[in-house]
C-alpha cells in the first residue's frame, strides 16, 4: 500500500483545486510505480519456495514428535495417578484426604494436557506446488503464515490455559480438604513446571521465521522516499513509500 504526502515548495499565489488534485494524482501514480517492483516476483522464487517447503517439512516433523511425546507423557501420568488413587497409595507420605485430592486433580490436569495435544494439534500445512516459481513461493509463504498463527496460538493457549488449570486445581485441593494448602501448593508447583516444559519445548520455528519476514527478509518494514512533482502552475515534493 502506498502513502503520499505532498508538500508544495513554491505554490502559486492563488492555487485552484484542479491543480492541487493534479499534484496529488501525480504523487499517487509515483507511489504506485515505486510500490510495484516490491510486489514483483523475485528472480529466485523457485529456489526460495523449495527452501521454504523444506523448512516447513522439518517443522511439521518437529510438531508431530512434540505432540506425540507430550500426549504419551500426559497419558501415562493420567493412568499412573489413577492407579495410585484406585490402590490408595501415596507416592510420598500417608494416604489421606489431601493426597487423594492431589491425585485426582493431577490425573485431571494430565488428562486435559493429553486431550489438548489431540484435539488442538499444531498445524503446519504442506504447501501446494504447480511448477511455477512465483505461484509456489506464494503458496509456501501462505503456508508459513498459517503455521506461524497455529504455533503462536498454541504457545499462548498453553501458557494462559495451563495457568488457569493449575489455579483451578490448587483452589479445589485447598478448599475441599481442610489444612491442605501445602499439598495444593505442591500440586501447583509441579503442574506448572511441567506445563512450562511442554510450552517451551513446543516448536516455534515457523512463528519466528514469519516474524522475520520469511526467507525474503524483515517483515513489516516501512520504506519512504522523496520524489519531485510538477504541474503546469506549481511544483513541489512528495513523500511516498510502503507500509
Amino acid at each position: 500500500m502506498g502513502y503520499v504526502m505532498g508538500h508544495v515548495t513554491r505554490p502559486v499565489m492563488r492555487p485552484v483545486m484542479r491543480e492541487r488534485a493534479a499534484l496529488v494524482a501525480v504523487g499517487l501514480v509515483a507511489a504506485l510505480a515505486m510500490a510495484a517492483p516490491a510486489a514483483a516476483c523475485p528472480a529466485d522464487a523457485a529456489e526460495r519456495a523449495s527452501a521454504l517447503r523444506d523448512r516447513l517439512e522439518r517443522e511439521r516433523t518437529k510438531a508431530f514428535r512434540w505432540r506425540l511425546g507430550w500426549a504419551l507423557g500426559f497419558g501415562a501420568a493420567t493412568a499412573g495417578q489413577l492407579a495410585l488413587y484406585a490402590t490408595e497409595t501415596a507416592p510420598l507420605g500417608e494416604y489421606d484426604d489431601a493426597a487423594e485430592a492431589s491425585l485426582l486433580v493431577g490425573a485431571a490436569k494430565s488428562f486435559v494436557g493429553m486431550s489438548a495435544r489431540i484435539v488442538l494439534p499444531l498445524k503446519v500445512p504442506r504447501p501446494s506446488t504447480s511448477g511455477d516459481g512465483c505461484a509456489d513461493l506464494a503458496a509456501a509463504e501462505a503456508a508459513l503464515a498459517r503455521a506461524a498463527r497455529s504455533e503462536q496460538r498454541s504457545f499462548w493457549l498453553n501458557h494462559l490455559g495451563g495457568l488457569a488449570l493449575q489455579l483451578a486445581g490448587t483452589l479445589y485441593i485447598g478448599l475441599s480438604v481442610e489444612d491442605a494448602w501445602g499439598d495444593a501448593a505442591i500440586s501447583f508447583g509441579l503442574g506448572y513446571a511441567v506445563g512450562l516444559a511442554s510450552t517451551y519445548t513446543q516448536p516455534r520455528g515457523a512463528w519466528h521465521l514469519h516474524r522475520r519476514g520469511g526467507l525474503g527478509g524483515a517483515a513489516g518494514g516501512a520504506s519512504w522516499q522523496v520524489v519531485p512533482l510538477a504541474t503546469p502552475r506549481a511544483h513541489g515534493l512528495a513523500i511516498v513509500g510502503e507500509f
